[in-house]
């Protein structure tokens, strides 16, 4: 069964990297885009993404690339995926690498663009005129097309604590993906806020297992047997159980 996984995009210190991936954050994206608000070179974060290197993915954003950025940004920053806003000379990523995530901006959410060839995953956000993600503001969920391959797709775009249960049950998504929501400040990730979404999610994965199982003849659901989101580490149960903020 499919768990839907948490990424935390727009990382910049050393320090909420590593809290994040040792609580279960499965992706952690830097933003490789001068222009954002959330902007880390390259090569800075090629530390932050060497100390979690073994604990999650980590995901390097990239808007308007060309072959040789794509291969520069690779080089400096060791990312092990990369998320691609309108590419200039890409008709396809099949030859990149590493796994990649085609983003779509979207101003209609009925019509939905087919992903690149070669592309991973998928991702929708809201169209903003002068801004690639990160803008807080979420699109009409309820409106996304059925056939589209849930297993690929990254839902992005105004997701915070109050309304990921909203954005889950009505998309069920392979990822979920935050920024804004879960900080304080840009770049300044609120660690609270994180525990909230990671609590959302390993719930809505649990009942999606016992949902699947309940269906399953001579599988009866068995209360406390299953699991959940992620990599739930020792540290976010006991942050959790206490309710402070690290």
């Amino acid at each position: 069964m499919m768990s839907t996984k948490l990424k935390i995009c727009g990382i910049t210190r050393m320090e909420d990297a590593v809290q994040l991936a040792e609580l279960g954050v499965d992706f952690l994206g830097f933003n490789f885009y001068p222009e954002s608000p959330r902007y880390i070179s390259p090569a800075a974060a090629r530390d932050l993404i060497l100390a979690v290197r073994h604990r999650c993915q980590t995901v390097g954003i990239l808007v308007r690339p060309t072959r040789k950025t794509v291969q520069e940004v690779l080089e400096k920053s060791g990312v092990t995926l990369l998320q691609i806003y309108e590419p200039i000379d890409f008709q396809d990523y099949s030859d990149i690498p590493v796994p990649v995530i085609d983003c779509a901006r979207i101003s209609d959410p009925a019509i939905i663009p087919d992903p690149r060839r070669g592309a991973a995953y998928l991702l929708l956000d809201r169209f903003h005129p002068r801004q690639m993600g990160g803008t807080g503001q979420a699109f009409d969920w309820q409106r996304l097309p059925d056939h589209l391959p849930r297993s690929r797709l990254i839902l992005a775009g105004g997701i915070h604590p109050g309304n990921i249960r909203q954005a889950l049950e009505q998309v069920a998504p392979a990822v979920i993906d935050v920024a804004s929501g879960a900080e304080h400040s840009p770049g300044v990730k609120d660690i609270s806020r994180v525990l909230q979404l990671l609590e959302a999610l390993a719930h809505f994965n649990a009942r999606q297992y016992r949902r699947m199982h309940s269906a399953l003849p001579g599988n009866p659901s068995k209360a406390g047997n299953f699991p959940v989101a992620g990599k739930a580490t020792q540290s976010k149960k006991s942050i959790l159980k206490s309710g402070r903020n690290p």
